[in-house]
């Protein structure tokens, strides 16, 4: 007789087509889980999605939110609409419930979900410092609140992972001992899937894949870049991404070597990442696990990054990419330095997609939390 499958449960704050890099970490996981496993998404409604719907045989579940920064913080708005779709939702069949992040009210449902069900809670860390708006005065009280969140989530008994070490290493900041890791990842076969010899003569391509917003560095990238173009005449930098700063440094930075590509899809992402020689993110923000460093170094570019989230992780020496401090001198020193030395950009190109195959892909994080799961039947 055929075993029934076991039901996860995820969570989340937001989810496809949502773009983020939670949104993306649960969709690659779910995408391997789901072979073995059946599969709810519980999120939030921040753009007029279905409020109930089924995509790649994945059950998701969008609850209304107030429209108050429900794109950055949604808060559930429990009316008719959300306690339909909650008694929904308690009807279902679930063994293990997954949250992502602490401090989302979604969090917060699903760990009471999990008590009601009397089933396994888990959750799932991405952050390595209180998250950031750039103003002093709300992001006090948004590390209060986040405090308050995750006193309240405590209370139910969850195990708890990071994306990364550095994850688990801020969560004892809130009195939390981690259980492990759940690495953010790649896809294994991204490289055979996009790659291609690309010939750029001799014109050296620099390239930016983020949010366009002064916590994430781009500033301090584009300010390093404009001082480098004085002594190289054949660099380029795309920009890759939107946000509230974009239209402002397209009217600021107007060389021709300086490429605005706006928000590009994940093909076009990896296309960029493919005829890039060196990728720079000189973020500033509370990463997890940067999911740009791992797009970028699994198609051989040669990274230069800031000591956020777990980014020593994946480059743990000089000779899988160089880590830069976070101001524009010490960028021009890296930056400079890949330039004169093409033959050590070259190596690191090498060993970054070599480090990543072998410890940062999807199926090794999958493989990671059914592992988990597992051990509670």
């Amino acid at each position: 007789m055929k075993k029934s499958k076991k039901t996860i449960a995820f969570f989340n704050g937001f989810y496809i087509p949502h773009l983020g890099g939670v949104e993306r970490y649960t969709s690659k996981v779910v995408e391997i889980l789901k072979k073995d496993y059946n599969i709810i998404i519980v999120t939030t409604n921040d753009n007029n999605y279905p409020n109930k719907e089924e995509l790649d045989g994945i059950k998701v579940y969008r609850l209304p939110v107030y429209s108050l920064c429900k794109n950055r913080y949604p808060f559930l708005h429990k009316n008719k609409e959300y306690r339909s779709l909650l008694e929904d939702i308690r009807k279902e069949k679930i063994d293990y419930v997954i949250c992502n992040t602490r401090y989302y009210q979604t969090s917060i449902l699903g760990a009471v979900i999990s008590k009601e069900k009397k089933c396994p809670l888990y959750i799932i860390d991405h952050s390595s410092n209180h998250i950031s708006i750039g103003n002093k005065v709300l992001d006090y009280f948004g590390s209060l609140y986040e405090h308050y969140l995750t006193k309240k989530i405590k209370k139910y008994n969850p195990k708890f992972y990071g994306v990364s070490k550095r994850c688990n290493k801020w969560l004892k900041h809130f009195d939390i001992k981690a259980s492990g890791v759940f690495y953010n990842a790649i896809d294994d076969k991204v490289y055979d899937e996009f790659y291609k010899e690309i010939d750029n003569g001799d014109t050296v391509i620099i390239s930016y894949i983020g949010r366009i917003i002064k916590e994430k560095g781009i500033l301090n990238l584009l300010d390093a870049f404009v001082d480098l173009r004085k002594k190289y005449s054949n660099i380029e930098l795309y920009v890759a991404g939107d946000g509230p700063l974009l239209d402002g440094l397209k009217n600021k930075y107007t060389d021709s070597s300086i490429h605005f590509l706006g928000k590009l899809n994940y093909e076009e992402v990896m296309n960029l990442c493919v005829k890039t020689d060196m990728f720079v993110h000189p973020s500033m923000y509370p990463e997890g696990l940067p999911t740009s460093i791992l797009e970028a170094g699994v198609m051989k570019c040669a990274v230069i990054a800031t000591d956020r989230g777990g980014t020593k992780e994946v480059i743990n020496n000089n000779n899988v990419g160089l880590i830069v401090e976070e101001n524009v001198d010490d960028l021009i020193k890296k930056m400079n330095y890949l330039l004169e030395n093409k033959d050590k950009m070259n190596e690191l190109k090498e060993n970054i997609h070599r480090r990543i195959i072998q410890k940062f892909t999807w199926k090794q994080t999958a493989k990671s939390i059914e592992k988990e799961l597992e051990n509670e039947r």
